[in-house]
């Protein structure tokens, strides 16, 4: 059928590949909700590298990012960027939140489906912190009514799982544990934390935590795992749309194997031999 034939011309041909995306269809988490703890925190670069990462492993997987925060030209580097490096082409609704009432209902519809595809393991980031409005509801007079959509709303209407990110800095887990308790007041359902240097800092800036204190006080406190770190590149730029070596950085920074298992992924699609 010309159908199959398409469908099939586009697939990546890596050995093993379709199988696993029938086990990702089947058994799998089929999106994850990408949030983060505040603006510029690292979410596009976590979900990007992540992303990425998992791809190079054979699971097909992919990165969008539906509602953007800024002016248009930082939209298109953003989006050029998770393109680049995912293989995810932007061909879905891009909406710029540039005024209060820029989300509509067709909007987050339309983002919705696109996460809930089965045909892969869909990332999806959201803007702002967990707490950001980005939907308003209106009155008959069409002025903003008192309630609204946040970035949590997203995935708690979709039953999706979601991933915090934070800025690897002192202040790193005070952010986390407030997010996680606001997502935790929303029911939604926090399976990860991760965190990035978004610069190169001194020592008066930087967490003193060690990972396993840090994941120790993430699982004690936000019943989540903490996934790993991505350390700062000054060859990986969002807004010059460089990559340098975020697959590399993010496969030696952030446990694959913890976030699959997270995601629900079984022990026969863990593929622990292959995974670093």
């Amino acid at each position: 059928m010309p159908e199959k034939k398409n469908s099939d011309k586009n697939r990546t041909t890596r050995t093993g590949e379709h199988e696993t995306a029938d086990k990702f269809k089947r058994e799998f988490a089929y999106g994850v909700v990408v949030l983060g703890t505040e603006a510029g925190c690292g979410k596009t670069i976590f979900m990007t590298g992540l992303s990425a990462a998992l791809r190079d492993e054979g699971f097909p997987t992919r990165a969008i990012k539906p509602f953007v925060l800024g002016t248009r030209r930082d939209a298109e580097s953003e989006l050029a960027f998770i393109s680049s490096i995912t293989h995810t082409p932007v061909n879905y609704p891009i909406v710029i939140i540039d005024k209060p009432t820029a989300v509509q209902e067709s909007n987050w519809q339309q983002a919705a489906m696109m996460t809930t595809s089965r045909e892969h393991l869909t990332f999806v980031e959201m803007p702002g912190s967990p707490a950001t409005p980005l939907a308003y509801d209106q009155t008959s007079a069409g002025t903003i009514a008192s309630t609204w959509k946040d970035s949590a709303d997203f995935a708690c209407d979709l039953g999706l799982p979601c991933i915090l990110i934070a800025k690897h800095n002192r202040e790193a887990l005070e952010k986390i544990m407030l997010a996680a308790t606001y997502l935790q007041s929303r029911d939604a359902r926090l399976v990860g934390v991760g965190t990035v240097e978004t610069s190169e800092f001194g020592s008066q800036n930087e967490l003193k935590l060690t990972k396993s204190e840090l994941e120790l006080a993430i699982m004690n406190r936000a019943k989540a795992h903490y996934l790993g770190a991505i350390e700062f590149s000054p060859s990986i730029s969002v807004q010059r749309v460089n990559q340098g070596n975020l697959i590399k950085v993010t496969s030696a920074g952030v446990d694959l194997l913890h976030v699959l298992r997270s995601l629900g992924a079984p022990s026969s699609l863990s593929k622990s031999e292959s995974i670093p």
